[in-house]
């Protein structure tokens, strides 16, 4: 690491110049905005008097840089909405004059006091102590990285190198946790840089946003700045080492990025830093934590963990598994998928492939599912092969008996959610034939019993008690979170934004398997938040889906504003079908969950979507108004049982169609399976939980229920 030096050039005044002051709450109190201002001179800006405010200084760059002004509003705002995208700082040359005069520069004074001059009659900056000193020095907004390499070994040559965990924008003020001192939030989108044209040796450079995210004591030596050391989030760079006889086989090295300190995971905006990595070993350096040795194997192999077959697998990292996907589970029997083996008669299943995945933490860790050998063999991760032991592809699977899917997931993630799909091409071209969810997740409470289940952590499930056993609810067993989420929350509001949106889970379109990504964001969105879809980046403010390379996101296809048929929405899983007031299901009779659960449910074996009778329980045993505060919670926590137990409801918001989200922390819902049922919390205050119609082409959140109580 090297800060800024005299060979670097800087610009040459500082373009269209905003200065704002805040109180030391963040509200806007003054501020003046100049085109230029020289450097070195004295400036006459518009301030209040105050013994303790905020300065806000930003140099927008010449050309406007940074787009939006920072205006009057608060702090809080300027720090979540003022931001630059990445693409408009990496076409700034640092060796071109011109061009650097585009680079914005910051400056954010947390502790000022403003006083008038005696003499002049003007406002003088000062420190809190009451020293002055009127030289205020901007920051450039940007980090300058350099990576130089050499690659030495004999038997492997780089391919592929990966800066991971960027900021996908640069937040023009920072906003550090109040705690740790750490930005960005975890919860914003992050990004991965493909460097280009890499070879054995070579140098590349680029921009990126500061990403601090504090020391690790654990890391006492650069051979301990691995994964389990290093702070959730930690920027660092891939370099993937390809066998030359064998492209399967790879070496992973994992550079963490940070300070001069082997403890330090800082990366810090207008700072240099500059590395140069080489490589040379004999063998497999199966000893360094900072390398990965991968050698994979078909999913089929050492697989015979058969299980049960459903529209949702919940498998712990590393686990593998198999299933007969001509049929499926209900109620503890075993039934054929007939709509599958109507569409694979006039074909029937050539191929699998990895459809989607999400990381372990949001934007960031690693991929749940794993890295796909290549874009065309994902055999690693999932495969299909006859029973009777002949070629899928010559001789395609058409019903039950005929073929087993196998599928593995990574090892070395705490979990997520991935999609595999079934096609009647070969090599997964063709159509998708039908897709099923795997829950990456420690997750694993019983489908069996008849009692609410608190320890241990892993198997905790909740027993709805009626109030009576004469007001029309019926008992059931609920899982403790959302379906897909990462982490359930029990008898407490959950501590921060991030650990709240970890509670999201999957939304669900009345009567379809599919499972689409909640809300993940720190902003209070709108009540209707509208977005485009855009073909260089996912949109923002939602959970993001990674292809089977497992750092390109992917950006969902519309299916079409109108209704369509269940066939094309199942060869479409990644897309939320119908919205804009219209059924999202064009076939008649449309697709149900039922009171008995369906080929379409989307819970795992043994668990279903509950029933309003169900569902009815938490609005019988929750009559209190909601109050306004939940907002500020994110959610609400809701009784269950006799006892007084608690749980915890996000309030997710929910998409009505492909393009828009509605009512992100404010409500919170949970799909019935029956009369177009669903369990509404308005957290608006002034309202109880209630039981609401669910629109047809609306996705949900939902909580699986155990098919049987015994």
């Amino acid at each position: 690491m090297s800060t800024r030096d005299v060979a670097e050039l800087t610009p040459d005044a500082l373009y269209n110049l905003e200065i704002r002051q805040y109180n030391s709450a963040g509200t806007h109190l003054a501020g003046s905005t100049f085109a230029n201002a020289t450097i070195g001179k004295t400036l006459d800006v518009a301030l209040q008097a105050s013994e303790d405010c905020q300065l806000v200084i930003v140099a927008h760059g010449d050309g406007n840089t940074v787009k939006t002004e920072l205006g009057t509003r608060t702090l809080q705002k300027v720090q979540e909405e003022i931001t630059v995208e990445a693409t408009a700082l990496n076409q700034i040359d640092p060796t071109n004059q011109t061009s650097m005069n585009k680079m914005p520069y910051v400056l954010h004074l947390k502790h000022v006091k403003v006083v008038k001059d005696a003499i002049s009659g003007k406002f003088i900056i000062q420190s809190i102590d009451g020293a002055y000193d009127a030289r205020l020095r901007l920051k450039r907004l940007a980090t300058r990285l350099t990576m130089t390499w050499i690659y030495a070994v004999s038997d492997f040559d780089i391919k592929q190198i990966l800066i991971q965990s960027v900021p996908l924008a640069y937040a023009v003020v920072d906003a550090p946790d109040e705690q740790d001192g750490t930005y960005p939030s975890l919860i914003q989108q992050f990004t991965t840089i493909e460097v280009p044209s890499v070879g054995n040796s070579g140098s590349y450079s680029c921009w990126i946003p500061a990403n601090v995210r504090g020391n690790s004591p654990a890391a006492t030596s650069e051979a301990l700045r691995t994964k389990a050391n290093a702070p959730q989030g930690s920027a660092f760079v891939n370099f993937v080492a390809v066998d030359k006889t064998d492209a399967k086989k790879k070496l992973d090295y994992r550079v963490y990025l940070g300070g001069r300190e082997s403890s330090d995971f800082n990366v810090l905006g207008n700072t240099n830093y500059n590395y140069t990595v080489n490589f040379k070993h004999a063998g497999i350096p199966t000893d360094d934590g900072r390398v990965t040795y991968i050698d994979p194997i078909p999913a089929s192999e050492n697989n015979n963990n058969l299980l049960p077959t459903a529209n949702c697998f919940m498998i712990a990292p590393g686990g593998a598994f198999c299933f007969d996907p001509f049929v499926f589970q209900s109620n503890g029997t075993s039934m054929t998928n007939d709509k599958l083996v109507s569409w694979c008669s006039i074909g029937g299943i050539k191929s699998v492939k990895l459809l989607w995945q999400t990381k372990e933490n949001g934007d960031v860790g690693d991929p749940a599912m794993g890295i796909a050998n290549s874009n065309d063999d994902h055999t690693n991760i999932v495969d299909v092969k006859r029973t009777d032991g002949s070629t899928i592809t010559t001789v395609p699977a058409t019903g039950a008996g005929q073929c087993f899917i196998y599928c593995r997931t990574a090892s070395n993630t705490t979990g997520g959610s991935g999609v595999i799909a079934a096609y009647d091409g070969e090599n997964g071209t063709g159509n998708i034939l039908w897709s099923w969810h795997v829950w990456v997740t420690d997750y694993y409470p019983d489908a069996t019993g008849t009692e609410t289940v608190l320890m241990p952590e892993e198997k905790r499930k909740l027993k709805l008690v009626p109030v009576s056993s004469t007001d029309g609810t019926v008992a059931a067993i609920m899982m403790d979170r959302n379906l897909g989420a990462y982490e359930g929350a029990f008898d407490a509001i959950p501590k921060d934004i991030l650990t709240m949106s970890r509670n999201n889970g999957f939304h669900f379109q009345k009567g379809r398997k599919d499972p689409f990504p909640s809300s993940y964001t720190t902003q209070k969105l709108p009540g209707v938040y509208q977005f485009t879809l855009s073909a260089d980046a996912p949109p923002k403010h939602i959970m993001n889906r990674y292809k089977p390379d497992g750092f390109h996101a992917i950006v969902p296809l519309s299916i079409g504003s109108g209704a369509t048929s269940l066939q094309k929405a199942y060869q479409v899983p990644i897309s939320i079908a119908g919205g804009n007031g219209t059924t999202w299901c064009s076939d008649n009779p449309r697709p149900a969950w039922g009171t008995i659960k369906t080929i379409h449910d989307p819970c795992p074996a043994g668990w279903r979507i509950p029933q309003k009778s169900e569902l009815y329980v938490l609005v019988n045993r929750n009559t209190s108004v909601i109050p306004v505060s939940a907002q500020d919670d994110g959610g609400v926590l809701l009784k269950y049982d006799n006892t007084g137990s608690i749980f915890y409801m996000r309030f997710t918001g929910y998409p009505p169609n492909i393009t828009q989200l509605n009512n992100v922390g404010t409500m919170g819902y949970m799909s019935a399976s029956e009369n177009e049922a669903i369990f509404r919390v308005l957290g608006l205050g002034g309202t109880k939980p209630e039981i609401g119609s669910m629109r047809d082409y609306d996705a949900h959140t939902t909580r699986c229920v155990q098919e049987k109580i015994e």
